[in-house]
């Protein structure tokens, strides 16, 4: 995949081909193509990103509700991630570069299925009716932490002409490993950490990106990467403590990524290749 899109850049440059008339319109009419960034320069970075969401009833204080007639539970998500990176421009706005990545997440959730909306009875009215009639399926605390790294491929394109601002799109070959912790929660919000369960995972495969670049005064710029798609193979081997059982998996799947979730704000530098005299 790499391959293919280093070649089709190599085919746009030239002028041949359809590509090579989509891509001109990043420039400005009549003027020829703009560099972006010169061969020879490298860059060091660093982006990251985080999102925090939660959910909380309507009525009963009890989370999702459907047709605002059913509330089906409550819950949080924490999303984080950050990646120091280097690259190094091998042609005019072509970077090839290693990136270092953590990401993480963790997730409370409280599913329960609550009838006291259809039945228009509120809690208030009668307190007894709580039990019967809002009854928790499952209560989950979980948290995944990865490390891993990738190589990744970078082509910018002015646009329209512009030396300030820039889109680009992004391959990157990656490979990680992370665990997942998890454990149930009881109906007053108490981990049962006696029950808590581990996932150890190893990831490899592509994933394709798109942003937005903006330079800075000072041989800088702030950048905007958002996932595209990805392809992904996993094994993971889960161990549940106090039992003794154990599962293993592998799974091969090719999906769009986490979508605004993993949006990346990043900040670099470049350093311009030392002229000789």
């Amino acid at each position: 995949m790499v391959l293919l899109m280093v070649s089709a850049v190599a085919w746009a440059e030239e002028g041949d081909g359809p590509v090579s008339g989509i891509l001109d319109r990043f420039n400005a009419p009549g003027q020829s193509h703009t560099t972006f960034i010169p061969k020879g320069n490298r860059a060091f970075g660093i982006s990251g990103g985080y999102r925090s969401f939660s959910a909380e009833g309507e009525k009963n204080g009890d989370g999702f509700s459907i047709l605002s007639l059913l509330n089906i539970g409550n819950g949080s998500l924490k999303i984080y991630n950050v990646s120091p990176s280097f690259s190094y421009f091998l042609a005019d706005d072509l970077s090839l570069g290693v990136r270092l990545e953590y990401s993480g997440y963790s997730v409370d959730t409280n599913l329960k299925l609550d009838f006291r909306d259809i039945l228009n009875i509120s809690s208030e009215d009668d307190p007894s009716s709580g039990e019967a009639l809002n009854v928790q399926i499952s209560g989950r605390h979980m948290v995944r932490n990865a490390w891993g790294g990738s190589l990744a491929l970078r082509k910018y394109l002015s646009f329209f002409g512009s030396k300030t601002f820039a889109v680009f799109g992004e391959g990157r070959l990656y490979g990680d490993y992370g665990t997942v912790v998890s454990c149930p929660i009881d109906k007053e919000g108490v981990y049962k950490e006696s029950k808590t369960r581990t996932t150890h995972a190893i990831s490899a495969g592509l994933k394709l990106a798109g942003g937005l670049c903006v330079k800075l005064r000072d041989n800088s710029a702030l950048t905007i990467s958002i996932p595209l798609v990805g392809a992904t193979f996993q094994y993971t081997k889960q161990y549940k403590q106090n039992t003794g059982n154990t599962a293993h998996m592998s799974t091969f799947n090719i999906s769009r990524d986490m979508d605004y979730y993993a949006i990346q704000v990043g900040y670099i530098r470049y350093i311009e290749p030392k002229k000789r005299k």
